[in-house]
């Protein structure tokens, strides 16, 4: 990765995102995933299974506490990051962003803007609940 100052601190320019920024957005994200896994983990609780389910599938089910766990704990350590990252480090954005799969993940995470503006930008448009069968993948 090659680090370069920064125009504008603070503000990602073509092809460069400032590293404080980009911490403070993957925090923001790694945050939005320990609510979601939060979700399932209640979601899961109300189900109703079988009488004898599987000792295993109890604690894989149980592991989902320690995913949520680790989430809020990387959200916070990356949050701390962002404020330690000097402002005007940027890196080329195409090496990063080409490691990603999800094009919403890598529009969250590439946005211009400020460091400061990540934690309140708003949320993406959620996907509608539809109510019937759930299909695992």
């Amino acid at each position: 990765m090659t680090m370069r100052p920064s125009a504008d601190p603070g503000f990602s320019v073509a092809g460069a995102l400032a590293l404080d920024a980009l911490a403070a957005r993957i925090a923001a994200e790694l945050d939005g995933l320990a609510q979601l896994s939060g979700e399932v983990q209640l979601a899961l609780s109300l189900c109703h299974f079988a009488e004898h389910t599987d000792p295993a599938a109890i604690r894989g089910l149980q592991r989902l506490d320690r995913i949520t766990q680790a989430l809020e704990d990387l959200g916070r350590l990356m949050a701390a990051l962002s404020r330690e990252i000097p402002q005007e480090l940027q890196a080329d954005s195409r090496p990063l962003l080409s490691q990603l799969r999800l094009q919403g993940l890598i529009h969250a995470l590439a946005l211009p803007g400020p460091a400061a503006a990540a934690p309140h930008a708003a949320p993406p448009a959620e996907p509608p609940i539809e109510d019937g069968d759930v299909q695992w993948f």
